[in-house]
């Protein structure tokens, strides 16, 4: 065989070959190769030398559209070998050397695009087409490759051709069909089973199954149809055109051949040593390690088959040369056009189509004047990209999917939350379509879409002072009463005979002010109560606003409880507190007897030096008054309550507190808590007498005449707690709910609910499951018929201990309940610091509860009644 790479003719060959009048037969080699030198003309045997070792093998391995001449003048075929992306060797160069493809369709189809072109090239200028494949079964991707060739044939080719043709002498030769005939393909395939190696009959057999099975494929697919002048291609009709390779030394490698051959030379026997046995001939050798060649590891050397895939293109080729091909159909009338040139001719038109069909669409300055044929540079791309294709469209039906299904439900309006869970959802139903590509441009559009839908439908989303968002559409407000989370809670009023639906807050005047005024004005109770009157801001004008509060050290924000204690003595108006007793009665000179813990010594007329404060009237404090606000402030309103909603003997200690009265309590849970306080009167012993003849009391033995009179006096107490439902419930210690029974006295004590820090928040019994988080709202005191008065001084810290806010009422001193009386303090809703609302906590435990917040112990005194106090502090 004579072979040159296109376009480097030898001069040689160009006057032996071409410049005779000649015919020849074209056979072109093309398909997948596994080895570096990509060459598939082994299958013939009939190479002058190694691919590997040839002139023109690169070490580089292949080289992607390099065509091959080989030359047989005895049986006057020449053989066109093209190396193409299908090759592993030209793959694995581009893969190492191409960087621009983003995903491996892009890759793909670029070999695929390379491979189609070339192979529409070989059937213009071939008679017989060889198609290697590497394996034992056919590639069926290669259907769709087959389609999309004969749409550009039939679409762009049968146009374009035949004018680029027309008076020339490749016209003549091609005729109007632009082609030498319709080519003829022959299958080979390189690997074969191994129940097939050695049967014959098996072989034949799984041959005769492949071509019926191609040829049916090829006929639904009208890739082959009755006239094969519309055919991409033919199939012969009488003669075989699947190969199965059975020669296994068809890629027989030199390097490996000389090895062996010098295994073998070295492991023969010398003359001397034949009488010595096979089996005995390793342990006289005498380099115990060397190895043995690979023939003898394998099985028994097999005769060479007679089988040749030559003698098959030979019976093709002189079908040709004597007769031509014509694989129409007999019911087909008509001849098909074989034209078989000289190889001058030839030659002149395959460097024609080589133009047409490789250089032009390789140039990247290259402009077609055609329409036709700039319609066929232009499309070749996009019809041969079948895969890029198919996974768009599958890509685009899942962005199409995906939103609908985002879309679908939607409310008028909705969250953040929500468009993240729906958008989720939508990027999950997009995923398990979505492929190639373009996957990641349509997800980015598919979050566009969906953002732009949200944007429209936007949620207000602005936080309640409990933490729950605004449901209304997003939407500017001048007053944050504006917004609404459309969660309803019941409240009750302040006297705690109503209750109504409260809105959830916004603003701290809409929680501890607005509800309850609004409620107050349509409840008989409160109407009739007499009300404490806290100190509130007073403007002196119209223009006043809120003072700017700035802390040097954020540290004097939170003070611990010792620093709250010590200033709060310093405002109280006497040092009878329960605090400053427990203080008493720890030091030496004053220790009693048990009994005696509790008595409270009453002295008159002795207040404490009061610190006179002018409040501004030009500013206001912007929250709630606590231990480290600026002096002289004062807020617009007050958060909290004092009502007296009537006498002592609406308590009855044996019903509790009535329904009609005091509505909303747990069973069980309504009885108020009994506190013993001994009291002894130094300095009015006309009060003293007085009391004696109404309640006699048993003086103790060992007190003197001169030391007092001693009462003990039965005040009633109970911090009631309320849950968002309505539910109220009063607490017999911090970490226990009062369990009475109508008809029965409580045998709680009242001690643990004074001398202890009661928390703020509690877990509502009213759930078995996950609790709801009541709140401490109410403080209740009934007051004794004695000549005393009960003090209040109610401080309440937020936070743990040593961390946290405490909040008080703003008085100058406790505030003062008259005796025979029912009173209610009302807590705060929200409690609101200088940098802004706090939140109650979402989920509490009895555990830690405390942590939250606490009504600090010591909010209780008792003081003697004062003949010359006035009333001026109750407003009826």
């Amino acid at each position: 065989l004579q072979e040159f790479i296109y376009p480097n003719i030898g001069q040689e060959i160009s006057e032996e070959v071409f410049c005779e009048e000649k015919t020849y037969v074209i056979v072109g080699v093309i398909g997948k190769s596994s080895a570096q030198h990509c060459n598939k003309m082994e299958i013939f045997k009939n190479l002058p030398s190694y691919p590997s070792l040839a002139e023109n093998f690169l070490p580089g391995g292949g080289q992607e559209g390099r065509i091959t001449f080989y030359v047989d003048n005895s049986n006057r075929i020449i053989y066109l070998h093209f190396e193409t992306t299908y090759d592993n060797g030209v793959m694995m160069k581009m893969l190492e050397e191409e960087e621009d493809f983003e995903h491996f369709v892009n890759f793909s189809t670029h070999i695929r695009t390379r491979f189609g072109r070339m192979l529409l090239f070989a059937s213009q200028v071939c008679h017989i087409v060889v198609l290697v494949e590497t394996q034992s079964t056919f590639d069926t991707t290669y259907l769709g490759l087959f389609r999309s060739l004969k749409v550009i044939r039939e679409k762009f080719v049968l146009k374009f051709l035949p004018k680029f043709l027309k008076n020339s002498t490749a016209g003549g030769i091609l005729g109007k069909e632009g082609r030498l005939c319709s080519p003829r393909f022959i299958f080979f395939f390189e690997q074969c089973p191994r129940e097939c190696i050695e049967d014959a009959e098996k072989l034949r057999k799984m041959e005769f199954e492949m071509e019926d099975e191609i040829y049916k494929m090829l006929r639904s697919d009208f890739i082959i149809m009755n006239n094969c002048a519309n055919s991409l291609f033919s199939i012969p009709r009488n003669k075989r055109f699947v190969f199965i390779n059975t020669d296994r030394e068809i890629h027989s490698d030199p390097t490996v051949d000389a090895l062996n051959l010098l295994m073998e030379f070295i492991q023969k026997p010398s003359g001397r040593n034949s009488t010595v046995p096979a089996d005995e001939f390793d342990s006289i050798r005498p380099f115990r390690g060397f190895a043995k060649p690979l023939s003898s590891y394998g099985s028994a050397p097999e005769e060479k088959s007679q089988r040749s895939f030559m003698s098959l293109i030979k019976e093709h080729v002189q079908e040709a040369l004597r007769v031509g091909f014509d694989d129409s159909m007999a019911k087909f009338r008509g001849k098909s056009h074989f034209s078989a040139p000289t190889a001058k001719g030839w030659l002149e038109t395959f460097q024609l189509l080589h133009k047409i069909f490789l250089e032009n669409p390789d140039s990247a300055t290259f402009e077609a004047n055609d329409a036709d044929y700039k319609a066929f540079l232009e499309n070749f791309t996009r019809i041969m990209d079948i895969d890029e294709r198919f996974f768009a469209e599958c890509t685009e039906d899942g962005l199409e999917f995906a939103t609908l299904h985002y879309h679908e439900l939607l409310p008028h309006h909705y969250s953040r939350a929500f468009h993240l869970q729906k958008l989720s959802q939508a990027i999950e139903l997009f995923a398990k379509y979505a492929r190639g590509p373009r996957r990641i441009e349509c997800e980015a559009k598919l979050r566009e879409v969906c953002e732009a839908t949200w944007l429209t439908k936007q949620q207000c989303e602005e936080p309640s002072l409990s933490g729950n968002p605004c449901t209304l559409a997003k939407h500017t407000v001048t007053d944050p009463t504006q917004h609404s989370s459309g969660v309803v809670y019941v409240s009750t009023c302040n006297c705690g005979r109503t209750q109504g639906r409260r809105e959830d807050p916004y603003t701290t005047k809409q929680a501890n002010y607005d509800f309850y005024l609004l409620l107050g004005a349509n409840c008989l109770g409160c109407l009739k109560a007499e009300k404490f009157q806290f100190p509130i801001f007073e403007p002196s004008g119209v223009d006043f606003r809120a003072a700017e509060v700035v802390h040097d050290d954020l540290e004097e924000l939170f003070s611990d409880e010792s620093n709250a204690a010590t200033q709060m003595s310093h405002n109280s108006h006497t040092d009878l507190s329960l605090k400053s007793l427990d203080g008493a009665a720890m030091s030496p000179e004053k220790r009693r007897t048990p009994e005696d813990v509790q008595e409270f010594v009453v002295k008159v007329g002795e207040s404490a030096e009061k610190i006179l404060r002018q409040h501004s009237t030009t500013e206001y404090l912007p929250g709630m008054i606590h231990t480290q606000s600026l002096t002289g402030l004062l807020p617009q309103f007050s958060s909290w309550s004092l009502v007296c909603i009537g006498p002592s003997s609406i308590y009855s200690h044996i019903s509790g507190l009535p329904e009609h009265t005091q509505s909303g309590f747990l069973s069980g849970a309504n009885f108020l808590i009994p506190w013993d306080v001994h009291v002894r009167l130094e300095h009015s012993a006309s009060w003293a007498a007085s009391y004696e003849k109404n309640r006699p009391r048993k003086r103790n033995k060992h007190q003197s005449a001169d030391a007092g009179v001693v009462f003990q006096l039965k005040i009633f107490v109970g911090c009631e707690y309320e849950c968002p439902r309505g539910h109220r419930f009063i607490m017999a210690s911090p970490d226990k709910i009062l369990r009475g029974a109508g008809g029965s006295l409580v045998k709680d004590s009242g001690r643990k609910v004074v001398y202890n820090d009661m928390p703020l928040f509690f877990p509502c019994p009213c759930r078995t499951g996950k609790s709801l988080t009541a709140q401490l709202m109410r403080v209740h005191v009934v007051t004794p018929k004695a000549p005393v008065n009960v003090n209040l001084e109610p401080r309440v810290r937020i936070g743990a201990r040593g961390s946290g806010v405490t909040f008080t009422t703003g008085l100058p001193e406790p505030a003062k309940l008259s005796q025979s009386a029912y009173w209610i303090l009302r807590l705060p809703y929200i409690y609101q610091g200088d940098d802004g609302p706090i939140c109650p906590p979402p989920e509490v435990s009895a555990a830690t509860a405390s942590s939250h917040g606490c009504l600090v112990a010591g909010m209780y005194g008792v003081t003697e009644t004062e003949a010359t106090d006035g009333d001026s502090n109750i407003v009826i």
